[in-house]
């Protein structure tokens, strides 16, 4: 496994976070469950800042842009 490739595994892994902790603080400010909501909100904005972070790291030390690689929406949330 080559650096590129642990980085863009990385970087799919972080965003596919983001979107669980998007869908987690919808949902539960839905279910009237605030307190829940505000954590994953937390935890969004954290893990942003660290995929922000990696990015900057990628960049400064190896000079390119992190590949993308498909990332499938995680649907956490019930249709009905």
């Amino acid at each position: 496994m080559t650096v590129d490739e642990i980085f863009s595994g990385l970087a799919a892994h972080m965003i596919k976070g983001l979107m669980i902790h998007s869908q987690m603080m919808s949902y539960y400010d839905f279910l009237g469950l605030e307190g829940y909501g505000e954590c994953h909100k937390y935890h969004y904005w954290e893990e942003g800042q660290r995929h922000i972070d990696l990015i900057e790291h990628y960049f400064k030390y190896h000079h390119k842009l992190i590949k993308s690689e498909k990332i499938e929406d995680p649907n956490l949330i019930p249709k009905s």
